[in-house]
């Protein structure tokens, strides 16, 4: 029975092998079965959770031209001119002089130059009674009265002609159509409704969202309580519908079905190498099993062979002896591996820990004490920043001889009662963990391990500030304290560097107010636009004069100053470079600093962002000349589907603002309204002289599909391509 072949034939053999076979054979096909199933649900799950987030996205994106229509709307009701046009044309029955008349139609057209929305065609105002419609710059006069709307706010497609039942209308702002808000015009807050505001936003919006939502969904609707607004493809399939409701109100929902493979899962070759892992691991196990099997088998082979002799053999009795010495051998062996156990990797373990990513089952070998290096009651968590104050300490080398100067005056703290470790985050921060029994006397280490790293160092140019969290005893929060010393060194920002900071739970002392001008982004911006380098400095001594010359603030009402300061800063960098081809990107300070170097980042900032500005009023642009070419481009690529104002702006690498407002320059119109309306304008040339199919026509003027082609050219023409044709 030497053979694997003659251990198998035995019936013995195959009953100690077959349950060890049969348990491996369950727990991979169980294992395998668990990992495909978990794998489609999560997958399924992932999915869905992606489409919803498309979904909400796409609501959100329509939801701003409606909010933003509410906003104009709500303007045009509050407008002191617009008031007195009223007070004077319809309560007093006077007449209404041209001065008059001018400031109304002006204060119009500034509010709709608030929308920032190139996507709002335009804003109309009437009265009840009056056959005249008020635009921005314009008076539009009708053939007959305006009626007041049956509900309000009313939100749909049509044109305006046919919402106020306007009837032999020439005009082509009327007679176009459009996504409407109207809403009812009552001239003050509560009072009665006088007349109609209507906010004009252009469909190529709205198609422009119902397409986006093709990509996951086979269908999506706008409507209002059970009216259709505006739909692109069914819901009629099988997948799940999402409905969201819009946060303007009035009944207004949007409702996408999913498409039938959003949430198909993949067949992908690497998802199934777990399975041929275990697989694999299934197989080792099992020979791992047979050859454990036949060593344990072996000294009952040689008893068997012992008992199938015939009686009185010369070596009976040696035999049965090394057959029971085999079997005390084999057991003791047994335990030996048995109490035996692999060293556990303490460095890599705190990693793990620090980051939070330790599984229950290491942690259950953790409290075994098997982990050296966290055996005592108490550990706390600090946080080791050096920071380069000059140039020479800046260098890479001399920070990483810093760090590991820093990290060797630590490790001196260590002794039989108490561990410290020592953990490298980046290339000027380190992560100490401090272990002992004595709570107290944790804390007085870090001021002490300060001192240490100080000396150690002996470099007037680089600063060392700890951030320490208060002591813990439970393994589990040793991620919390990492936060909490993450925290504790963000104190630095009010209290300087080189100290040692503990998270302060009672900041009474400090002032929680602060002052911040609310003319701040317009002072910024004339100082940049006049190129005067001391009012910007002076604004910012004016800043640090008001919040910490008498008192300091607290840390978190100094973060929301500086939020603050930030936000002015870019909102008037983008106002000076609306009209510019030269940007200056605003990054936010380095973290974690003080307010001083916080304060001088923002002073280098606006000198670099000043400086940038008058290089180009001095000549180094041409915008004459840009303003041109981008005219030039946009005309030679019309009919290219893979046109966008997103596109034009990367080509020339200037703003989409800056080529919306060429394109109203040049051509009175927006960019996707001059865009669309040559491309329809060529389609109906095409129509007209060729017998090209429709699909060929849509794809020649730049039309990515035949549906979106038929809406675009009934929004301008007002008939379907096929009625023009005919």
């Amino acid at each position: 029975m030497r053979g694997g072949g003659s251990y198998l034939k035995s019936g013995v053999f195959r009953r100690l092998f077959l349950p060890y076979v049969l348990i491996i054979t369950l727990f991979v096909t169980g294992f395998c079965g668990w990992y495909l199933y978990s794998y489609r649900s999560n997958y399924r799950e992932m999915a869905r959770e992606t489409c919803w987030q498309r979904a909400n996205a796409l609501c959100t994106r329509l939801d701003r031209h409606l909010l933003t229509a509410q906003a104009l709307c709500n303007a045009m009701n509050s407008s002191e001119s617009v008031r007195e046009l009223y007070q004077k044309a319809y309560i007093e029955n006077g007449t209404v002089d041209s001065m008059q008349l001018y400031r109304a139609i002006s204060e119009l057209k500034r509010i709709k130059g608030t929308s920032g929305s190139l996507d709002v065609y335009s804003i109309l105002l009437g009265f009840h009674e009056d056959n005249r419609l008020y635009a921005p710059g314009t008076v539009i006069s009708l053939n007959t009265a305006i009626a007041g709307l049956d509900r309000t706010p009313w939100i749909g497609v049509a044109s305006a002609a046919e919402l106020l039942a306007l009837r032999g209308e020439t005009n082509i702002t009327l007679n176009k159509r459009f996504l409407i808000y109207a809403d009812a015009y009552s001239g003050r807050v509560g009072g009665s409704a006088k007349g109609v505001s209507l906010v004009l936003i252009d469909l190529s919006a709205l198609d422009e969202i119902l397409d986006d939502a093709r990509q996951s969904f086979s269908g999506a609707e706008l409507s209002r309580y059970s009216e259709v607004l505006d739909a692109v493809g069914t819901l009629d399939g099988p997948g799940e519908i999402f409905e969201v409701a819009s946060l303007v109100g009035g009944g207004i929902r949007y409702r996408l079905q999913l498409a039938p493979d959003a949430l198909a899962v993949p067949f992908r070759m690497a998802a199934l190498t777990p399975v041929l892992g275990m697989a694999l691991l299934g197989a080792a196990f099992i020979f791992i099993a047979y050859r454990y099997t036949r060593s344990r088998y072996r000294p009952i082979g040689e008893l068997s062979r012992m008992v199938e002799r015939e009686p009185g053999g010369a070596d009976e009795m040696g035999d049965i002896l090394k057959s029971i010495a085999d079997l005390i051998g084999e057991r003791n062996g047994y335990r030996e591996r048995m109490i035996t156990i692999s060293p556990y990797a303490s460095q890599g373990a705190l990693h793990q820990l620090l980051n939070g990513s330790v599984r229950q089952a290491q942690m259950e070998v953790l409290r075994e004490e098997q982990f050296w290096e966290l055996r005592r009651s108490c550990f706390a968590v600090g946080i080791v920043n050096l920071a380069a104050l000059g140039p020479r300490a800046a260098s890479e080398q001399r920070r990483l001889d810093a760090r590991a100067l820093a990290a060797h005056a630590c490790q001196a703290f260590a002794n039989e009662e108490r561990a410290v470790a020592c953990i490298p985050r980046d290339i000027s921060t380190l992560v100490v963990v401090v272990n002992s029994d004595d709570a107290a006397e944790i804390e007085n280490v870090f001021y002490d391990m300060l001192k240490r790293i100080e000396e150690a160092l002996d470099d007037a140019q680089i600063a060392v500030t700890i951030g320490v969290s208060a002591p813990r005893t439970e393994l589990e929060r040793l991620r919390d304290a990492c936060d909490e010393a993450e925290r504790a060194l963000g104190m630095m920002l009010t209290g300087g560097r080189g100290s040692v900071y503990f998270e302060d739970k009672d900041v009474e002392a400090a002032r929680r107010d602060y002052e911040f001008p609310r003319d701040a982004q317009r002072r910024i911006t004339a100082g940049l636009r006049e190129g005067s380098l001391a009012d910007l400095n002076a604004f910012m001594d004016s800043l640090w004069e008001a919040n910490f010359h008498r008192a300091a603030l607290t840390p978190e009402a100094t973060r929301q100053l500086v939020d603050e300061l930030h936000s002015a800063i870019s909102g008037a960098l983008r106002d000076v470079s609306e009209q510019s081809t030269t940007h200056v990107r605003v990054e936010r300070a380095p973290q974690p600093a003080t307010i001083e170097e916080i304060f001088d980042y923002y002073r280098g900032l606006l000198a670099e962002a000043m400086r940038t500005c008058q290089s180009e009023v001095m000549g180094e642009g041409n915008p004459a000349a840009l303003e041109q070419e981008i005219c030039d481009y946009i005309n030679a690529n019309l009919m290219n589907p893979d046109l966008s104002l997103a596109g034009v702006a990367d080509h020339f690498g200037v703003s989409g603002k800056l080529v919306g407002s060429v394109c109203k320059a040049a051509f009175g119109k927006t960019y996707l309204q001059y865009v669309r309306d040559c491309q329809i304008h060529e389609a109906a040339r095409l129509l007209e002289q060729t017998d090209l199919s429709l699909e060929e026509i849509a794809g020649r003027c730049g039309f990515a599909n035949l549906l979106t082609f038929r809406r675009n050219f009934k929004a301008v023409m007002n008939m379907n391509p096929s009625d023009f044709r005919k």
